[in-house]
């Protein structure tokens, strides 16, 4: 509501200037209309946040974890009925303490190694027992054995988390990009005129397409596997990672096309009024959603099979969302740093400076960009097979030590 009202009222908005063709004499918006725009969006993020991370938890509590049939309902969209009908479960706990606590405990245990070779011998060589009878030794060694396996848990996934912000990075200066470049474009559709602000329906449109195609056609193909979900989450991630490098790719030609027609048509210091159809960004919106679809559904899946605590399981839609977040603010900076490092050539102007993409270098930009997806998709690959070929240790291990009980 904040939103539209600051877009309606002129009293709310900084003093009109034409920004694309000269920002210098372009006065800044007050300090309470920003304070008011940024609290939109800061109540806007809370509100999303909340929702995007309870809303599939929701769903999944409606259906059990026993059939067939209601494990694959559990995947599709449930977004009928009613508050009254749904089945809600009693907040029994945080994932958050489990999850605290097992830090805490690696960080005491690093620095305190000698006492436990020291509490290890006297455990060997007494037992405590209660006066109903119970070895309270036991139970200490259960929880501690937990906790310790939800340390080693926790410390593997890790990497798998950084390698994923890296991931994500260029994916989030990529969509956001080329729905800028796509307002510069000819967004017409016969007699039919996109706004530009409604760009990003496109990618939104692919995104919808996709999900039913993913779960009803890619997935039957790939149940060869062994996997209910065709491939495993791990590989999910890697396949998005892979899709993301290809997009930033087309997107480098299509940019290099788009600035060559700027040049041709003397459009450099037009801010707009490209005569390039605005279908040539069909390509790499669709890779992205693929990739959108892929990395998300494979992270999220990934910590709901991995988590230590049952628990951590409802925070994975959070955990993913903090991520792209986290690969967000990172983008910002790393735009900075571009623009810093490249303003030392081309007459001390930035890749990306200015507002006026037709005066860009936003082709090397998204070259750089597709080195860098390549680059982390390389090291997600190399933490994602050290981390398959530690559990498959660790598996080995725990059946030995049950066999040998």
């Amino acid at each position: 509501m904040l939103l539209p009202l600051q877009a309606h009222l002129p009293s709310l908005h900084p003093p009109i200037c034409e920004i694309s063709k000269d920002p210098s004499k372009c006065e800044p918006a007050q300090v309470w209309s920003l304070t008011l725009l940024y609290l939109s969006l800061l109540v806007f993020a809370i509100g999303e946040g909340c929702m995007r991370a309870c809303v599939p938890i929701l769903g999944e509590d409606q259906f059990g974890n026993d059939g067939p049939q209601e494990s694959h309902l559990r995947s599709l969209l449930i977004t009928a009925g009613g508050l009254p009908f749904y089945g809600m479960r009693k907040p029994n706990g945080s994932p958050l303490t489990r999850i605290l606590q097992v830090f805490v405990t690696s960080s005491k245990k690093r620095h305190a190694a000698i006492f436990d070779v020291v509490e290890l011998q006297e455990i060997s060589t007494s037992d405590h027992v209660d006066g109903d009878g119970d070895n309270k030794s036991d139970s200490n060694n259960i929880c501690t054995t937990r906790v310790d396996q939800g340390t080693g848990v926790m410390t593997q996934m890790l990497p798998i988390f950084i390698s994923c912000v890296l991931i994500y990075l260029p994916f989030t200066l990529l969509m956001t990009l080329t729905i800028q470049v796509g307002s510069t474009m000819d967004t017409g559709i016969g007699m039919i005129k996109i706004p530009s602000a409604s760009l990003i329906a496109i990618p939104t449109a692919f995104h919808m397409l996709m999900q039913p195609c993913y779960r009803q056609i890619l997935t039957p193909l790939l149940r060869f596997t062994g996997h209910t979900n065709g491939i495993a989450p791990l590989q999910h991630i890697g396949v998005g990672s892979a899709f993301g490098a290809v997009a930033a790719c087309i997107a480098t030609l299509v940019e290099a096309k788009r600035l060559m027609v700027v040049e041709q048509k003397g459009l450099t210091l037009a801010a707009a009024g490209v005569p390039m159809s605005i279908f040539w960004l069909v390509m790499q919106f669709f890779l992205l959603s693929i990739m959108d679809i892929a990395c998300i559904g494979g992270l999220v899946e990934f910590i709901k099979s991995e988590a230590p605590d049952p628990k951590a399981k409802h925070i994975a839609q959070a955990v993913q969302s903090l991520l792209v977040g986290i690969a967000t603010w990172s983008g910002c900076a790393f735009v900075q740093f571009v623009n810093r490092v490249t303003r030392h050539g081309d007459n001390g102007r930035g890749w990306l400076d200015g507002t006026n993409f037709n005066r860009t270098h936003l082709d090397r930009f998204f070259f750089l960009l597709a080195t860098l997806e390549l680059v982390a998709f390389i090291n997600y690959a190399f933490w994602a097979r050290r981390y398959a070929n530690k559990k498959g240790v660790s598996t080995i291990r725990l059946d030995s030590n049950n066999l040998g009980a």
